[in-house]
């Protein structure tokens, strides 16, 4: 035998082998599909032919599927919420419904058995949503959720359309734990921002449960139909009060305030529609509506105090409040969505949320870069601070001012007693309050060190009299401060700007002003300035320009800024952030 010949034969049997098990896999289908219990490997999609109409707030289906299937063939369809009633030639044949066990309404697959159908029954499908208001939504949800299959086919079909969906929902929710640690982290650290990071974290955790429960296939992976629906119900409600009092940790001055008030309203309201819930008075998703208004109202009124904001925020949080302003305004839309059934299952909130959580993720993690880089700063600058603590405290007590400060004091006894009593009690006051700095591990009331300012400058203006002019203009004292942060400013400015004079004498204002991102505090002469590159070379053993700066920077992330110009004065300023509201 040839080796053509050969060859033919061999493709013969291929083509023969192929077409055999073609044939088998054929009639695996069809009897399958034909048999009385038709499951399909693959879910196959029905559609409802026919005519409809709302009676009452339920729509009824009048008509036949789209396709002729047969006696036995399984049907699964979905149901969000809404009982469903099948009746075929006017009797009633299949029924699901919530009305005796209200608890167990949600999201849940339902599978119905085919009877035998001919092309002169008439089928009716009626659909009951059991709650107070529309789910318009639900029956869209259904008429595109019909399939020809079993449980099994099903859920696989569903694990396999939704695995990418699961795996983001899953990524959100780890991230967001991450973030919710790192936050404390920075609270530790008192980093920066760390109330608005574990604000953002808990919203986004609350976020991935309710998007991870709000999935179609949930009722496919999980028979906990009441845990389900509660979970994403107390999700969506708690995310939304997380996202209100992040949005307030972005607002300044009267805009925040107003903000705070938005988020108590938003609270107290969910404590009702809790309690309503837990007492049995309401069922939980039965207060969506009125929630739903509530939220509604206050999202509208955030929006514009954002806008407002937004016009005079630094570049970072225009960032943070235009995201803000879009998340609110697609959350106004999917409020009003589940009235006008535009578009099904969230999908929108859950578009825009997953961009700007990916976005706000790689911004993140930029920050937390740049917090660590800060955090070993920080205790770098922890520890100089504790090696300098005792200097700072012996830096107060220079012998040449004890020694000018007793020696007014001696020559005061014989000219006025009183003055001389005085003087005595305020030079005390100041050993003090120099002695007790080395023991500060914390901040002091402005109250206190401006105080403290007081007293060193009356001991000073006994030796100079007139010829030192000290002027106040206090708007606030209420905020906190390092120790030792204002005097030796002020020292400075006596030493080294009003005393090096010629001419003798010269001015020193102390002004204290608060705006609403910041405390500032402003110390100013007229003395003879210096040279900028040249700040303060002469610092012997006192504080230094450079301790004040560290220890603003590391105990309140304040700063110190001075500017001065020869033979016009000098200007120191320190700003501090203020606190932001828990």
């Amino acid at each position: 035998m040839n080796k053509n010949k050969v060859n033919k034969i061999s493709i013969i049997n291929i083509v023969i082998f192929w077409v055999l098990f073609f044939f088998a896999g054929l009639v695996l289908v069809m009897a399958c599909r034909n048999s009385n219990q038709a499951v399909m490997s693959i879910p196959f999609p029905i559609k409802f032919e026919g005519e409809q109409e709302y009676v009452d707030g339920d729509l009824v289906l009048r008509g036949q599927f789209s396709e002729e299937l047969p006696e036995g063939a399984q049907m699964n369809f979905y149901l969000n919420h809404i009982g469903i009633s099948i009746y075929l030639n006017g009797e009633m044949i299949y029924e699901s419904s919530y009305e005796n066990y209200p608890e167990m309404c949600g999201n849940a697959w339902e599978m119905w058995t085919m009877p035998a159908l001919t092309s002169d029954d008439v089928l009716e499908i009626r659909l009951h949503n059991p709650h107070s208001y529309g789910n318009g939504n639900a029956y869209n949800e259904f008429l595109d959720s019909i399939y020809m299959s079993g449980n099994v086919a099903l859920e696989a079909y569903y694990d396999k359309q939704s695995m990418p969906y699961r795996i983001f929902c899953a990524f959100v929710l780890v991230v967001s734990i991450a973030f919710i640690g790192t936050a404390i982290g920075y609270a530790f650290l008192h980093l920066p921002n760390s109330t608005l990071l574990t604000k953002l974290g808990i919203m986004s955790l609350l976020m991935g449960l309710y998007m991870y429960c709000d999935a179609k296939d949930i009722a496919l992976r999980s028979d906990q139909l009441v845990l389900n629906t509660y979970v994403r119900q107390i999700s969506i409600i708690l995310g939304s009060i997380m996202f209100v009092a992040a949005i307030k940790e972005l607002l300044d001055g009267k805009r925040k305030k107003i903000a705070t008030i938005a988020v108590y309203v938003l609270v107290l309201a969910d404590f009702v529609f809790l309690a309503l819930s837990l007492s049995g008075v309401m069922r939980i998703y039965d207060t969506g509506i009125y929630w739903a208004i509530i939220q509604g109202i206050i999202s509208l009124l955030l929006i514009v105090i954002c806008i407002l904001e937004i016009k005079k925020a630094e570049k970072s949080k225009k960032i943070m409040l235009f995201s803000a302003v879009a998340l609110l305004a697609v959350l106004i839309a999917e409020l009003i969505n589940a009235r006008l059934s535009w578009w099904q299952s969230g999908i929108c909130i859950k578009l825009v949320f997953g961009v700007l959580f990916v976005l706000h993720l790689v911004r993140a993690v930029k920050l937390m870069a740049v917090n660590y880089q800060a955090s070993i700063r920080a205790r770098k600058l922890e520890q100089e601070l504790k090696e300098n603590q005792i200097a700072l405290a012996m830096s107060q007590i220079k012998p040449h001012f004890v020694y000018n400060a007793l020696n007014s004091i001696y020559h005061l006894c014989d000219k006025d007693v009183g003055t001389a009593q005085q003087a005595i009690s305020d030079f005390s006051d100041y050993l003090r309050s120099s002695l007790s700095a080395v023991e500060r591990t914390t901040q002091v009331s402005f109250e206190e060190e401006l105080k403290h300012v007081k007293t060193y400058l009356s001991l000073e203006q006994l030796r100079f009299g007139n010829d030192l002019k000290v002027e106040y203009h206090i708007d606030t004292t209420q905020f906190m401060i390092p120790a030792m942060s204002v005097q030796p400013l002020v020292e400075n400015a006596v030493k080294h700007g009003i005393c090096q004079k010629e001419e003798g004498g010269g001015t020193l204002n102390l002004t204290v002003r608060e705006s609403q991102e910041y405390y500032d505090i402003t110390v100013t002469d007229d003395g003879v300035g210096f040279v900028p590159e040249n700040e303060y070379k002469d610092q012997g053993t006192h504080v230094g320009i450079k301790n004040v700066r560290q220890r603003l920077e590391l105990m309140c992330d304040g700063t110190l800024e001075i500017t001065s110009e020869p033979d016009k004065g000098t200007t120191a300023r320190i700003r501090i952030p203020k606190e932001d509201d828990a």
